[in-house]
């Protein structure tokens, strides 16, 4: 038991050092406050950043479900869906050290180069370009120094956070924190396991082969060059896809690269192991060989085809004010706790009351123009809300992974303005919904 001693007391010293930091900073923040500052959404994002790691991902949270938080929340941590500030190389260097410079190698005799200017910097993980001694371009993904420590302390202290944000937010009357942090928790430890997120990557390239998808492709893993800190993947060249004029050079057509996209993702939902749950704009891009890339599996979620289905059928029966179709959707779902608890007809008068009440007040839901500009997109998530408060009340919840869909086609939604303004992703003749490979162009 001795031998283990040294390395519990420096575990105990960093929890004990991240616990007076983040004591130090939130009080920072609370004599603001006394002094008359206001406590808004922009000095809660200041608050977070200079905490660090486990608060800037909540923050990109936030920033990636404006259907649970307030606009202006949302707005003000949308810099936190960018890269974050790199750490030096040295602290990166010993990690790799830690990792791959094992069984007698050094990490010369692994690698030929190694760039030491990351080529991106996220909150748990920074990225570097490198050469094989073979000539092969590779990134490494490579998780920064004490991540773990920092998450599962900030983990344990999150109920005062909580506390927090109710004081900060108090416009989140729909939203329930605790659940929202549990969840926050699941995915950041997944994050944290690069393991696993080769074995996501495997699992979407088995995918593409077996659907036949030649239009989309993720980086190769090099599993002996890779460990739970460490992730070796092929590089691959390409241009940000909210980028057109930079599209157009390896495109005739960035619509139809959005098409392609789409149809490959909800493809993915019915045919692939787990669903990509974070293709924001760093993770997605248009190569040089006019292939689309897709990178950065370490969020991911899982939904029945049953579940995509029946919420595929609730968006069709709501544009055609079909109530009752609406609410068997939702229990085919399986956002009940059983059927034979939900009385549909209750149900189905309920969500057509909700929806009379918000087309009378609000003139987006009856002007018959798509949703494409940023006020209709908020009378959209405002509805998505009461839908929302309308279940609850009929004992009905939004499975776990339904939170991670709907996230995702909120960043769909960013790429086709920018891209195909024009294209209805739910009735657009490009785009299949219910995921049929053979609809992706060749």
């Amino acid at each position: 038991m001795k031998l283990y001693r040294p390395h519990l007391l420096k575990h105990s010293l960093n929890v004990a050092n991240r616990i007076r930091q983040t004591a130090s900073v939130a009080g920072l923040s609370a004599l603001r406050v006394a002094k008359g500052e206001k406590p808004d959404a922009y000095l809660l994002k200041e608050t977070f950043e200079q905490l660090g790691t486990t608060y800037i991902k909540i923050g990109q949270f936030i920033a990636s479900t404006p259907s649970l938080f307030p606009r202006e929340y949302v707005e003000a941590f949308q810099g936190f869906l960018d890269q974050t500030t790199p750490l030096p190389y040295s602290y990166i260097a010993q990690v790799l050290r830690e990792e791959l410079a094992v069984d007698g190698l050094t990490l010369e005799e692994r690698f030929a180069d190694i760039e030491e200017q990351p080529l991106a910097s996220a909150s748990i993980a920074q990225v570097h370009v490198a050469r094989l001694h073979n000539g092969d371009e590779v990134v490494l993904k490579v998780q920064k120094p004490g991540v773990e420590t920092i998450m599962q302390t900030d983990l344990g202290v999150l109920h005062g956070v909580t506390k927090l944000l109710e004081l900060l937010m108090p416009s989140m009357k729909f939203a329930s924190i605790a659940p929202i942090i549990d969840e926050i928790r699941l995915r950041m430890l997944a994050e944290t396991d690069f393991i696993a997120e080769a074995k996501n990557i495997r699992d979407f390239q088995q995918f593409l082969s077996v659907s036949g998808n030649t239009r989309v492709v993720a980086p190769t893993v090099y599993d002996e060059l890779t460990t739970k800190r460490v992730l070796t993947m092929s590089r691959l060249h390409g241009v940000s896809m909210i980028d057109e004029r930079a599209m157009r050079q390896y495109c005739n057509d960035p619509a139809q690269v959005m098409a392609d996209t789409l149809n490959t993702w909800f493809a993915s939902l019915m045919l692939c192991n787990s669903f990509h749950a974070d293709l924001h704009a760093g993770n997605l891009m248009l190569l040089t060989d006019g292939r689309i890339g897709f990178l950065d599996f370490g969020i991911v979620g899982k939904l029945k085809a049953q579940s995509w289905r029946a919420c595929m059928g609730m968006m069709q029966a709501l544009q055609d004010n079909n109530y009752r179709a609406m609410a068997q959707c939702m229990i085919d779902m399986e956002m009940t706790k059983g059927e034979n608890h939900v009385d549909v007809s209750s149900l189905a008068a309920d969500l057509q009351r909700m929806m009379q009440t918000i087309m009378a007040e609000d003139i987006a839901f009856t002007s018959g123009v798509p949703f494409n500009t940023k006020e209709q997109a908020d009378e959209l998530n405002k509805m998505m809300l009461e839908i929302v408060e309308v279940g609850k009340r009929h004992g009905i919840h939004f499975p776990r992974d339904f939170a991670l869909l709907t996230k995702q086609l909120l960043y769909f939604d960013r790429f086709m303005r920018t891209l195909a303004p024009d294209m209805d992703m739910f009735s657009d003749h490009r785009v299949a919904m219910l995921g049929r490979p053979d609809s992706i162009s060749e």
